[in-house]
């Protein structure tokens, strides 16, 4: 049960990470709430090399994982969510604080520039505990393992790409 929970916010802080990297974009294009011009951008296309941990435990004995290969990544995600816990409560400090200043009617510019400086070396911190876990995982998979996940893979494995959704069936 303990795994499960631990599983369960290793992909959720997986899922903010990928979403962060499919949100940015270049500079003056406007991103998430902002008025740009264009789709927003999807993720990035590094991230079909690499291999998020839910598609690997949802296919483990399709692609033949041995016990060994399932305890090294059940470590990575351990130590990952381990390291995403204590980062998650600094960057929701950080982010309320963030808040606060920008409540005022009139904002201090410095004092909100200097803490968006924290909370987005925070995410860069977020981003780079993710990234070094499918970073693991990959690397514990044989090249006939990866193979096989790239085939299973959802085209789409963190999120869609840019621009509108699909219309609904009708």
């Amino acid at each position: 049960m303990m795994y499960a929970c631990r599983a369960a916010l290793v992909a959720v802080l997986l899922t903010r990470v990928t979403t962060g990297f499919a949100e940015m974009g270049p500079p003056g294009m406007g991103g998430p709430g902002m008025s740009g011009s264009g789709p927003p951008f999807g993720p990035p296309s590094f991230l079909r090399q690499v291999f998020p941990p839910k598609l690997v435990m949802e296919h483990q004995q399709e692609i033949g994982l041995r016990p060994a290969q399932v305890d090294a990544i059940k470590q990575a995600m351990n130590d990952a969510q381990q390291r995403l816990v204590d980062i998650q409560w600094r960057l929701e400090g950080e982010s309320e604080a963030l808040g606060k200043l920008l409540a005022a009617d009139h904002v201090d510019e410095g004092a909100v520039l200097a803490k968006l400086e924290q909370v987005t070396a925070i995410e860069q911190q977020v981003k780079k505990v993710n990234f070094t876990l499918l970073v693991r995982i990959k690397n514990q998979l044989d090249p006939e393992q990866q193979a096989k996940l790239r085939a299973l893979r959802p085209s789409l494995p963190f999120g869609p790409a840019g621009g509108p959704p699909p219309p609904p069936p009708e």
